[in-house]
């Protein structure tokens, strides 16, 4: 029984309601000025001032501005729905989602900017961490416990992330954002195989059996070793790794994969989003360049994926019925674009590589500005059946 009553009406404003609302928000708004403060530094447009890294900059910001606050808006959100525990609202709420603003801030600063994500950016993860922590112990649901030590990994690469910015290591720094880019592969992977086959199942109500629990364990174990031998500058066996990781995510598109989800944008978006990890993973395997798969990556899977499960979340946990406006459409198939653009056409074509990241980046923008325009209004109002939440 749930130790939480959505049947109450809301004591605070709608925006403050869950971790989602503010979290979606600002992540999407915050992903359009970090594109265009990158694709205008890279025309020569507005150079680059500040004496933070510009390379790690971008890379941290995407990862720990825009990425993670997705995540925690998910997973403080969905922590409601495995717990039975009522989720972060109110003044706390406003207090986690004031210590992401005051890093985003601070990394928009010169170098003692980094102070401020030091400290806020820490605070943030570890209260994060804690509050989920508390949730999953009140409530024994010890499977979900899982996402603590996630988190905390999180924190970690974050803390090395900006020892590599102090230290001006330019090298270290793009071995810390890769391999943060295979932790957030883990742990979106990981929800991903939970909740893609039941989204999929229910909606075309066909018959799609959830993956053997040793199955799971052996393809995450899989993604941790490449996270491993990314952190650790570690490529023996490397290919074979990446041959077992292809068949792996290739078999749950399988699996996952039914006639109907075709005619359902908020399935196809989903499935198509996870087919960019074996795409990226090919692509390695291929030798095209590990740019170019870490780009498949962080704009396929991870920035698609993220549109995917924001969009959804947002109408299920307003009291809305899941469908797919004209907007969201287009947001869909922009993001798509986006990462083929920056992962793919740019193997075809490097001679116009710069051409393709500035059509990338405006497709991204596109997405964005129509997730903003369309969820805006959703997310800063109450929930159509007057329930808190």
């Amino acid at each position: 029984m749930n130790n939480f009553d959505s049947h109450k009406r809301p004591q605070h404003g709608a925006i403050l309601q869950l971790a989602f609302r503010p979290f979606f928000l600002l992540s999407a708004s915050y992903a359009i000025w970090l594109l265009i403060r990158w694709s205008l530094t890279l025309m020569g447009i507005w150079p680059w001032l500040s004496d933070i890294p510009l390379l790690p900059w971008h890379a941290h910001e995407f990862q720990f501005g825009f990425a993670i606050a997705v995540v925690l808006g998910f997973l403080l959100t969905a922590a409601q729905t495995w717990t039975g525990q009522s989720g972060i609202k109110g003044r706390p709420l406003l207090a986690i989602v004031s210590l992401w603003l005051i890093a985003r801030i601070g990394m928009n600063l010169n170098s003692y900017g980094l102070w401020f994500s030091l400290i806020a950016d820490t605070a943030l993860l570890l209260i994060s961490a804690a509050v989920l922590l508390q949730m999953v112990l009140k409530s024994k649901n010890y499977k979900n416990l899982v996402f603590v030590p996630l988190l905390g990994i999180f924190l970690a690469l974050h803390l090395a992330q900006l020892y590599a910015m102090f230290a001006e290591d330019a090298q270290l720094s793009k071995q810390l954002s890769y391999a943060t880019s295979w932790w957030f592969v883990l742990l979106i992977s990981l929800i991903s195989s939970r909740v893609i086959p039941f989204f999929i199942s229910r909606a075309t109500r066909g018959k799609i059996s959830s993956e053997p629990l040793v199955f799971t364990l052996v393809t995450q174990l899989l993604i941790l070793a490449i996270f491993m031998q990314t952190l650790l500058n570690y490529s023996i066996g490397i290919e074979i790794l990446l041959g077992f990781s292809i068949f792996a995510h290739l078999y749950r598109l399988y699996s996952w994969h039914h006639r109907k989800l075709w005619a359902n944008p908020m399935l196809w978006s989903l499935w198509l989003s996870y087919a960019f990890l074996p795409l990226a993973l090919i692509t390695l395997l291929a030798g095209n360049g590990y740019s170019n798969a870490m780009h498949l990556i962080n704009v396929g899977f991870i920035g698609s994926m993220i549109m995917a499960f924001t969009s959804r979340v947002s109408l299920g946990h307003t009291g809305r019925e899941i469908v797919t406006s004209r907007l969201i459409l287009l947001a869909f198939i922009c993001v798509i674009c986006a990462a083929l653009s920056r992962g793919m056409l740019i193997i075809w074509f490097a001679e116009h590589s710069q051409l393709l990241m500035s059509v990338a980046a405006l497709f991204w923008l596109v997405a964005l500005f129509s997730f903003i325009a369309n969820y805006l209004p959703i997310l800063t109002r109450p929930r159509l059946d007057g329930r808190a939440g």
